[in-house]
């Protein structure tokens, strides 16, 4: 008789990393949007040493909350929209590393990439 929990301990891990995930990027965007131009205006000051115009930081600052918002309520759902979620979270944290880089905040990008890699993952249980 085969075991009824076999493969179990792989789908809950997955469920509770895209749980994780969801509610992390979704609760991002969910707590900024409100506060959209006080979130840009920072980030404009934040990158102001940086190479990046201000209008690249600006459109970038009130683009991030709505893209983190369908990330985490793409990764909530799950099944069919696994696969878009974890893709387009990983593109927005490999341009949030990016900015991180470009602003030498090097404990910062170590949590950026930790995110990254959870995404990995995800995008690797998405094939199975």
């Amino acid at each position: 008789m085969r075991n009824s929990f076999a493969g179990k301990g792989r789908q809950l891990a997955t469920f509770i990393l895209r749980l994780g995930l969801g509610i992390d990027l979704g609760m991002h965007g969910l707590m900024r949007i409100p506060k959209l131009g006080k979130f840009a205006d920072k980030l404009v000051g934040d990158f102001s040493t940086t190479i990046l115009p201000e209008f690249l930081v600006r459109g970038f600052a009130l683009t991030l909350p709505f893209v983190e918002l369908a990330v985490g309520v793409l990764l909530l759902i799950g099944g069919r929209f696994l696969l878009g979620g974890a893709f387009l979270g990983g593109l927005v944290m490999s341009a949030l590393i990016f900015g991180t880089s470009l602003r030498e905040e090097w404990m910062t990008l170590v949590t950026q990439l930790l995110h990254l890699l959870a995404f990995y993952v995800l995008l690797r249980e998405s094939d199975r």
